[in-house]
């Protein structure tokens, strides 16, 4: 009985995860299109500072702008799990992110066509995977906090207690965000070595 309990369970996790990456891949689709390229290459808001043509020349802004990024990121998915209907909110965030990676990763073939492929991959490939890794645990913290939230107004019971849910919470995200800062590091220091391939 064990195991009929455990495969559903396991099912339930990998679904999951599969919808959330499928959010985060539509959204590189949408920031691929030609409009939204071309809107995107001088908006930061739409960018994101996922190319490393858009981020500067040295390796200190590098690091600024892309932790500032992920900060903001980290921070707006932080908010929405405290409120009850914040799950939708949270898909939405995860196609936001898949866009600024589809329109700095178009940008870069834009402007340098396959002369662009070992940039892409050796830059903008593993940072996009490690900061879409960070993204998908983030909101799904932030869908679990919002789910507690909407079960407690709809039935008055609360899963565990309230003030350990949420240390728990702000704990899980500081270590995101101490892993968001290693990850701009790497991805500052890449730039710097590998600042020939752009």
């Amino acid at each position: 009985m064990k195991h009929l309990q455990y495969i559903p369970a396991q099912t339930g996790k990998n679904a999951g995860f599969a919808l959330m990456t499928g959010a985060i891949t539509s959204g590189v689709v949408i920031g691929s299109l030609p409009a939204i390229r071309l809107a995107g290459e001088h908006t930061p808001w739409l960018h994101q500072y996922f190319s490393p043509l858009l981020c500067g020349d040295t390796v200190f802004a590098v690091f600024g702008k892309t932790l500032l990024s992920e900060l903001l990121f980290l921070a707006a998915v932080f908010l929405l799990g405290a409120f009850a209907f914040g799950q939708a909110a949270g898909a939405a965030m995860l196609v936001y992110r898949g866009v600024g990676i589809g329109v700095s990763v178009s940008q870069m073939y834009s402007a340098g066509g396959l002369r662009s492929v070992p940039a892409v991959a050796a830059l903008a490939l593993p940072y996009s995977l490690a900061v879409s890794l960070i993204a998908i645990l983030a909101v799904r913290e932030a869908m679990r906090s919002s789910n507690r939230i909407l079960l407690f107004f709809a039935s008055g019971k609360s899963i565990g207690g309230e003030r350990r849910g949420l240390r728990m919470y702000c704990i899980r995200f500081a270590v995101l965000i101490i892993i968001s800062l290693f990850i701009s590091a790497a991805d500052s220091l890449l730039n710097y070595i590998f600042a020939g391939l752009l």
